[in-house]
């Protein structure tokens, strides 16, 4: 039943983008951070997806010996999609003239974090929407093999 694995692909993809959600969450809690100096205040993270070559890596490696051995695929486990890293923004953070802060540098300086509240809402809406995507791909694979094995029932 080595189709079953299939399913790790949408799943995978659900798993990512639940990650995503959590990274813009923090970000967003972060939101309202600042500091004395511009490497001290909070830097926005951003999730790097990619993709898992453990199939292909294998594959390749049996086109290249000459042998293909169908197989030996009989029970590889597709994965899909993960999240590789966790990035800081480039964005520099945002200098704000504030004299009476007590954080405020020597110059009535301090430094804002670079998260836009709107911008992390849209990407929070844009990571939901791909979980939901991938959450009803599960769901139709999973009744598609349901019914496959049911072909033979009377």
């Amino acid at each position: 039943m080595a189709f079953l694995s299939s399913l790790n692909i949408p799943l995978s993809g659900m798993t990512a983008q639940r990650f995503r959600f959590d990274i813009i969450s923090q970000n967003i809690a972060n939101a309202d951070d600042y500091a004395t100096r511009p490497e001290d205040v909070y830097k926005r993270k951003m999730t790097v997806f990619g993709e898992d070559r453990t199939f292909k890596s294998m594959l390749r490696a049996n086109l290249q010996s000459g042998e293909l051995d169908l197989n030996r695929f009989n029970y590889i486990q597709l994965r899909g999609v993960e999240a590789t890293r966790v990035v800081d923004d480039p964005t520099p953070p945002t200098p704000v003239y504030s004299p009476d802060n007590p954080l405020a540098d020597e110059y009535g300086y301090i430094y804002e974090t670079n998260v836009d509240d709107v911008v992390e809402q849209t990407d929070a809406i844009a990571a939901v929407n791909s979980f939901n995507a991938n959450k009803e791909i599960f769901d139709l694979m999973k009744a598609m093999i349901s019914a496959s094995l049911n072909i033979g029932k009377s």
